[in-house]
């Protein structure tokens, strides 16, 4: 199955579009037993030889300090499986019950920021629930939503669909050119929309003595004690626009999405600022570590390992 957790989702993305959207609308009983279903491809795939769910879940939880491999695991199928049923849903067109879902703690703060800077730049991990988070946020909020279409065009066309129900203005930077990307994001910026995206998707980090590499467009930083390449969009935005960023986590419970928003960061030094993100998400991610998806990734699972083997020779 290989190791790349990005091509495992692509792989069985199509055989779970389709699933989905049969259960979806059948009867509760029907409904429970396909998602059981789920459940159970979910912790073969964990059980598998030849897939990193299983490491790397070890290697997170050595990481944290508490739990063991399979309530990390066991919070990720929960939480995958109540998202995709709130995401079916959206897409049959529940959307006021998904915006009704939704709560800001820090929702005076955020709105105070947008009010002495007229926007922000909200970046959030993959979450479960951050499709739905963004329809209760554009509810309350004019918002330019960042996305990064799926090479995969099944996927790609299936995914599209969830997007339609959002509410929100949205820019697929996988199809636009950078000089696009930049003038629809500032300009959305000006015009007091708030701009957020997914921030996660590391890369190997530039050379030693570089702090940016051009190529990957990423800034060199430090993750649970580890080199990394960061994006730098969030801060070179943020910057170039005056306003904050906000490192974002979406938790999510049953009947419930929250949207915990960091502290306000200053991106005038944007290699400072990107740290500073890391710093923000990498707190979200001990604290909320079931509901952060992508630490199944094949460079956060190298993260993990190296974290975890440094931890162990202490």
């Amino acid at each position: 199955m290989g190791r790349s957790f990005t091509k495992f989702k692509d792989r069985i993305w199509g055989v779970v579009d389709i699933a989905a959207r049969g259960v979806a609308s059948a009867p509760k009983p029907i409904q429970d037993m396909g998602y059981g279903t789920l459940r159970g491809l979910l912790w073969a795939a964990y059980h598998a030889p030849k897939t990193p769910l299983k490491s790397t879940a070890a290697n997170f939880a050595t990481v944290l300090g508490h739990g063991t491999a399979r309530s990390i695991f066991g919070g990720f199928v929960d939480r995958f499986v109540w998202a995709l049923r709130r995401q079916e849903a959206l897409r049959l067109g529940a959307t006021e019950e998904t915006e009704a879902l939704l709560t800001i703690p820090e929702q005076d703060r955020l709105d105070e920021l947008i009010r002495e800077h007229g926007s922000v730049v909200m970046g959030m991990p993959h979450c479960h629930s951050s499709l739905l988070m963004v329809r209760g946020l554009a509810a309350r909020y004019p918002v330019l939503m960042l996305v990064r279409e799926s090479a995969d065009k099944s996927r790609a066309d299936a995914t599209r669909v969830y997007y339609d129900n959002l509410g929100a203005e949205r820019l697929d930077v996988r199809n636009s050119s950078s000089v696009s990307v930049a003038r629809v994001v500032l300009r959305a910026l000006r015009a007091g929309k708030l701009v957020i995206g997914v921030i996660d998707r590391i890369k190997a980090a530039p050379a030693e003595g570089e702090d940016y590499n051009a190529g990957d467009d990423v800034y060199r930083c430090s993750a649970f004690g580890q080199t990394i390449g960061f994006p730098a969009w969030p801060s070179r935005f943020a910057a170039r626009a005056g306003v904050p960023l906000l490192p974002v986590m979406v938790e999510l419970a049953q009947d419930e999405i929250t949207a915990h928003i960091g502290q306000p960061i200053d991106c005038e030094d944007q290699i400072a600022g990107t740290q500073a993100c890391m710093d923000g998400l990498e707190e979200f991610f001990r604290r909320y570590p079931h509901d952060w998806g992508f630490v199944y990734d094949k460079h956060w699972s190298r993260v993990m390992k190296a974290c975890a083997g440094e931890q162990a020779v202490q």
